[in-house]
Formats: structure tokens, sequence, C-alpha cells
């Protein structure tokens, strides 16, 4: 097979790929439009039209913006963010190291916004591509990010266990640097959450007794969380169904209502 037998094989994989998260997307857009409507969120089915609050948190600099939302793109990328659109979610998502190396292209559809039990809650997924590689690897996958105005200190807590563990690695985070493990007291606490943070007092201060024995009684929840400017994210390896994206917002409305008020204000 030739050069251009190559290229055209390749463009038809993708192509392929893309019709079906097309097809997957328009199912799912039809499932978050009647949630929408039936729980006072307003809905984006396209990126491109996204001008909710995220869009609102600040960039880190004009370098950043640029390396993570306005690098040239290579053919195949092009190719999907013609098919798609882009967004620029993951640039003011810069101070998050979830999802930060996932993929060289990503965009976001699906996007919900509204208020939760009292908090500002954004749910949206995120269509990937790995174009680098001999091979083109493509996935999707959903989010819950909670507005939260007060400060909260850049911390990971995600699940123990070997298969947390292989999500941590599919998201770039083996080697986060500037964040450190944190252990606690409790050996069974240690066994089944994974904490690292950037400070370690405030991750201290902050993971308190009650906190822990939240975490202890919705560990079989699994979820995936990082705190950082802005708010706090929730991130998986698969999209969520409404009801599934229900169980997330309650958790994290949950977590914040564990936080101690005299670090945190929980509610704007």
């Amino acid at each position: 097979m030739g050069l251009m037998d190559d290229a055209a094989a390749d463009a038809a994989g993708l192509g392929a790929q893309m019709i079906y998260f097309k097809i997957k997307n328009g199912r799912r857009a039809k499932a978050f439009t009647k949630w929408s409507a039936a729980n006072g969120f307003t809905f984006w089915a396209k990126p491109a039209n996204y001008d909710g609050e995220i869009m609102k948190l600040p960039i880190a600099d004009a370098e950043a913006a640029k390396a993570r939302g306005g690098r040239p793109l290579g053919a195949k990328a092009r190719m999907a963010s013609r098919f798609f659109g882009e967004s620029q979610m993951q640039t003011r998502l810069w101070a998050f190291c979830t999802n930060r190396f996932r993929g060289d292209w990503q965009t976001n559809a699906n996007i919900i916004e509204g208020q939760w039990n009292g908090t500002l809650m954004t749910a949206f997924d995120t269509l990937w591509f790995e174009l680098a590689t001999q091979q083109a690897t493509e996935g999707e996958y959903s989010s819950v990010f909670a507005h939260c105005k007060s400060p909260l200190p850049r911390m990971i807590i995600t699940p123990g266990g070997f298969l947390a563990g292989l999500k941590r690695l599919d998201e770039g985070q083996s080697a986060n640097w500037g964040y450190h493990r944190i252990t606690f007291e409790t050996n069974e606490f240690n066994k089944n959450w994974h904490v690292t943070a950037a400070d370690e007092k405030l991750a201290y201060a902050f993971v308190s007794q009650k906190m822990m024995e939240f975490l202890m009684d919705h560990q079989t929840d699994k979820w995936h969380m990082e705190l950082s400017e802005g708010g706090l994210l929730i991130s998986t390896i698969f999209t969520l169904k409404p009801p599934k994206i229900e169980k997330a917002m309650n958790f994290i409305n949950g977590f914040l209502q564990h936080v101690d008020e005299d670090l945190l204000e929980t509610r704007s």
C-alpha cells in the first residue's frame, strides 16, 4: 500500500470515527435537552455557542492560552475541528491537572449549566483525539464542574486501588510536578483514598475528620475530584447519562457541605 493509499485509509478511518461520535452526541443532546428543560438548566449542544460561567474564569496568560487553545492543528485535527468545532474550555481550566494531557486535540459537547441545590454546576462531555501516533485513537468522557468563588487549595482526591491508578495514568497524572502525596493518621482512609496537594499544610487543614468520614461513606461511588482556583472538578473516563450526572452533583454538594465553615464559604 502506497503513501496515498495510507492517507486515504487514515482519512476514511477518522471519518468513520467522527460519524460515530456525531450520531452518539446527537442522541445525547436530545436526552440533555429534555433534562435541562425539566431542571432549569441551560443547554449548549455546540461548544462554539457556550458563553457560560467557565468562560468567565481567568486564563493564566496569553502564552498559556495560546498553548492550550490556539496552537496550530495538524491535518487530522483540522478535519476533526471542522466536523465538531472547538472549545476554549480546557484553556479556562488551565489550573486543573485532570484531563490536561488527554489527546492532542479536544472539544466539548452537551454542555449544561445551572443551579443544583444551591451550587452552580456545569457538566459537559469532552471528545478527544490522539493524532500524533501511527494510528489515531480517540475517546469521550464526561465532567462535572462546581463553581466556587471562595479559594480552594490545589488538591486531587481520587479513589485508591489499581483501577483508579490506571485512570490517573491515563490522565497523565503519574507525575504532577509540585503535588505531594498526603497521608493521614487513619490507615483505612489512606487505603481507600489517594490525596495529593500542592500545599501540604493547606491540605491537612482542609481535609477534616468529618470530610474523611463523608468520603469513607461514599467510597463505593468512585468519583475522581480535583480542587483548584475557580471550583471543583469531577471527571470520568466515559460519558455519563443525566441520572449519573445528578449523582455526581449530589456528591459534590455533600462534599462541600463537609468543608469547615471557617476555611471556606461553600455558597456564594
